[in-house]
Formats: structure tokens, C-alpha cells, sequence
């Protein structure tokens, strides 16, 4: 999938990691799951990228078939990344979400 660990830019590194430095980010470790370990991000504000910073494995992702979350949240179709930790994270086509390292 597009984006995961990934960079921005097609430049050369300097400039991918400059501009990933500038994204909305979120942890991994605030996120609040439901009973499934799951957590659906909604793009309402027409983000087209976003930064989720942890130090978790990532170990499955892709796209979701039909699923609802424990929530009741429907999924089917989005995108997701699950994590060592157990947590899958699911969010919308159109929002790229880059994996990367907590901050030292």
C-alpha cells in the first residue's frame, strides 16, 4: 500500500524528511481503541497526509474487505495497518498515512 513507511517527496532525502517533519502527528499510543484493538480515522478535514509516530512493528496491511468495527463503524474498503502491539488502525482513500519512529 502506498504510503506506509513511506515519504512525501520525490526529491532526494533531505527534502522527504523535511517535509514529513511538517505533517499533523499523531501517536500510536493516544489513540483509543475499541474492544477489537481497532481505531477508524475519518478524513472531515480533507487532510491528504498524516503521520502516526510509534515504535510498534507493523505486521499486516492493506485494504479491508466488509468489516464493521466493534464500535459499529463500517470500514469496508478502507485502508488499514495493524501493529505488533494488536492495534489496526483503519482510514479513508485520499489520506496517506505515514509510519514513523517516535521522536528521541
Amino acid at each position: 500500500m502506498p504510503g506506509l513507511g513511506s515519504l512525501l517527496s520525490t526529491g532526494g532525502p533531505e527534502a522527504q524528511v523535511a517535509e514529513a517533519d511538517d505533517l499533523p502527528t499523531l501517536r500510536l499510543d493516544d489513540l483509543i481503541q475499541d474492544d477489537n484493538g481497532e481505531v477508524v480515522l475519518f478524513n472531515d478535514s480533507g487532510l491528504r497526509a498524516l503521520a502516526v509516530a510509534t515504535d510498534a512493528g507493523i505486521v499486516a496491511e492493506g485494504s479491508s474487505g466488509h468489516h464493521v468495527t466493534a464500535a459499529g463503524e463500517d470500514v469496508s474498503g478502507f485502508h488499514y495497518v495493524t501493529f505488533d502491539t494488536g492495534l489496526t488502525l483503519y482510514y479513508q482513500d485520499g489520506l496517506e498515512v505515514i509510519v514513523r519512529g517516535e521522536p528521541a
